[in-house]
């Protein structure tokens, strides 16, 4: 670093050099040696930019730099400014050169540094420099006005980006649809639904942004995501009078919307009104949303029609069409055409996956035919389907409610050798239940154990599984251990746990650990109470027979 005295005497001399160097004769003397270029501009750049980043405050920058305002043209400003190691020092040498030396920036100038600023994350100083550009009069294509908006978008400053397209229509310039689609899906992307309707609303008519059929069928898929189907049926409505023609894209996103809302009757009545229009043709996802929202709510009559209906307009289904009516007649206990349904799946060349599986094994599990789900178990091991935790948990549930715990306690272990597959509490709670009712719970711990080492956290059942399952051998003190590791854990005990586990510890001689519970319901205030020790009544024929001395 030069000390003061040093750098005045430098730059004293720069200063009668640069002069020198302005003068045209010596100017032309200069540039003789390399033809093409403009040596004296890049040493004077140099030079400026050197005084520039070593003066400690902007007030020296501006006294040391003001003897070479003669010599300092805008191009020699901007290759200094583009010299400058960060966007910050570059910005303040533009307004230091803008507003104490007095120089007219180039257009580049502003261009270049609005796309550093952007870069460099500081939208707001790129956004206030635009304005300047704009109120200098100069001007620049719609390319790099969306440029400027869209780095907005995708660094998630929307409301930086909604106020300056807002602003920046006064200036003339006109957005492309897609930008301005870009900015709609941004903020529906962020939840703000209500600001990407307000937005739409107040520019719809707009010469300055271009409203299209997408910018519609981002707005009403945002709003069937919400659940405000009235105002996306407005708004499906006013594409006609903005002269936007809804396409295959809008009418699915509305059949969609509709359908989750269990307005499957509605969403029907609109697929038939495009099966009038030949101006637009369903498709696989029309069909296969309505035949979706019937399966939902169990009406799989009108679902098969509408499948029906598909394969008689020609439309191949999907493997997701026959996964959504496979499951919903396994729902039903309708195994027979739900095992029609995936022959034909297979006739019609459409590969089963791990969901077509899963629902064939709900199914017979939920109709308790457990040898027909373990058939289709194996058959999705022959084919390579890899099961997934939902997959375990039916087959296990299953074999639990058979009184198969030793096999259900067996597919836990190959489930474990599975790192594929995020353990779940309510894949492991019916083995433990069933330990503990078969009085082996010693077994029950192990498996809480391998919960623990899987980073699978136990949930209030596994806790009051556990904890009954401990009470019933008369293991009390393992029970309060359970029950203090359930508190600990943050999982707040419900009714059944504290209503079986109070009477328990009360017949066992265990005052002190009721009132450790009372105290904590009552800290977590909640809905429910426990009642004073008198007011516990145990009638010698509901007693539980627990013995303490186990």
């Amino acid at each position: 670093m030069l000390s003061h005295a040093p750098l005045h005497h430098f730059v004293s001399c720069c200063s009668r050099n640069l002069l020198l160097l302005a003068r045209p004769a010596h100017r032309r003397l200069f540039a003789a040696s390399a033809p093409g270029s403009e040596p004296a501009d890049l040493w004077i750049a140099k030079v400026v930019s050197t005084i520039f980043q070593r003066a400690p405050t902007h007030a020296a920058a501006a006294a040391r730099l003001s003897p070479l305002r003669p010599v300092l043209s805008p191009s020699i400003v901007f290759t200094s400014l583009r010299r400058l190691p960060d966007s910050s020092s570059a910005l303040g040498f533009f307004y230091l050169s803008r507003s104490d030396l007095a120089v007219v920036h180039l257009p580049q100038t502003f261009t270049f540094l609005i796309s550093c600023l952007c870069r460099s994350g500081l939208h707001e100083d790129a956004v206030k420099l635009f304005d300047e550009m704009a109120r200098d009069g100069h001007t620049v294509d719609d390319s790099f006005v969306e440029f400027l908006a869209n780095s907005c978008f995708e660094a998630g400053k929307l409301d930086l980006a909604t106020a300056f397209l807002a602003a920046v229509s006064k200036y003339g310039y006109r957005f492309q649809s897609y930008t301005f689609n870009k900015f709609l899906t941004s903020l529906v992307r962020r939840d703000r639904v209500g600001d990407a309707v307000l937005f739409l609303r107040q520019n719809l008519g707009s010469q300055f942004l271009a409203v299209d059929t997408c910018s519609f069928n981002i707005i009403i898929k945002g709003l069937c995501r919400i659940g405000d189907l009235d105002t996306a049926l407005e708004f499906f409505n006013q594409m006609q009078r903005s002269c936007c023609v809804p396409d295959i894209v809008t009418y699915n996103i509305l059949i969609d919307g509709l359908c989750k809302a269990d307005q499957v009757d509605r969403g029907h009545e609109i697929l038939q009104k495009i099966q009038l229009d030949s101006a637009c043709v369903p498709n696989v996802v029309t069909y296969t949303s309505i035949i979706s929202g019937y399966c939902k709510i169990g009406k799989m009559e009108e679902a098969y029609e509408v499948f029906d209906d598909m394969i008689g307009a020609g439309v191949k289904p999907s493997r997701v069409t026959f996964n959504v009516l496979i499951n919903g007649y396994g729902k039903l206990g309708n195994m027979p055409l739900a095992i029609s349904l995936y022959e034909r799946m297979l006739i019609c060349g459409c590969p089963p996956d791990v969901v077509t599986f899963t629902s064939l094994i709900n199914g017979y599990c939920r109709s308790g035919q457990l040898d027909d789900a373990m058939k289709i178990w194996d058959e999705m091991n022959q084919k390579e389907v890899k099961p997934n935790g939902y997959t375990f948990a039916v087959v296990i549930h299953c074999l639990c409610r058979k009184n198969k715990v030793g096999d259900a306690r067996n597919l836990l272990k190959v489930l474990s050798r599975r790192r594929d597959v995020v353990p779940q509490a309510f894949i492991y709670n019916p083995v433990i239940d069933g330990l503990c009712k078969s009085g082996n719970v010693d077994e029950a711990n192990s498996v809480l154990l391998e919960m623990e080492e899987r980073r699978c956290t136990p949930d209030k059942y596994t806790y009051t599984i556990l904890i009954i399952g401990h009470c019933m051998k008369g293991r009390m003190f393992e029970a309060v251990e359970i029950f203090q590791k359930m508190v600990d854990s943050g999982c707040t005990p419900d009714r059944i746990t504290v209503d079986f586990f109070v009477p328990c510890l009360l017949k066992s001689g265990f005052p002190h650990e009721i009132n450790k519970i009372k105290s904590f319901i009552s800290g977590r205030s909640s809905n429910f109470e426990i009642p004073d020790l008198q007011d516990i009544h145990l009638p010698i024929g509901k007693c539980l027979d627990i013995s303490v001395a186990i």
